[in-house]
């Protein structure tokens, strides 16, 4: 099959999966937490939502099932919990990689 609009690799052309190490590339030093930061932001959402739909059904305004709520509210508290867990395992990973790197 012929590779589109000539960029294959015989030609110059960038593959989309490159085999460069991309961790050499310049990052900001809380970018190996992005995984992390994206669970507790979630789980922070999840969990406001929870408390709206609970306080919603509180004050009679909704018939949402506070088991719905109760719900939302558990597993928002799971996904930050799991966040703030993962940080100190990642930063230990990463320092870590950095002293196994410079004994090299």
């Amino acid at each position: 099959m012929e590779e589109l609009d000539g960029l294959s690799p015989e030609n110059g052309g960038q593959s989309l999966c490159s085999d460069q190490d991309t961790e050499n590339v310049a990052s900001p030093g809380w970018a190996f937490l992005h995984k992390a930061i994206i669970a507790m932001v979630m789980g922070s959402l999840m969990s406001a939502v929870g408390a709206i739909l609970f306080l919603l059904h509180s004050a009679g305004v909704t018939d949402v099932s506070c088991s719905v709520a109760s719900a939302c509210l558990s597993i928002g508290l799971v996904f930050v919990v799991m966040g703030l867990v993962w940080i100190p395992i990642l930063k230990e990973k990463q320092r870590r990689r950095r002293l196994s790197q410079g004994f090299e």
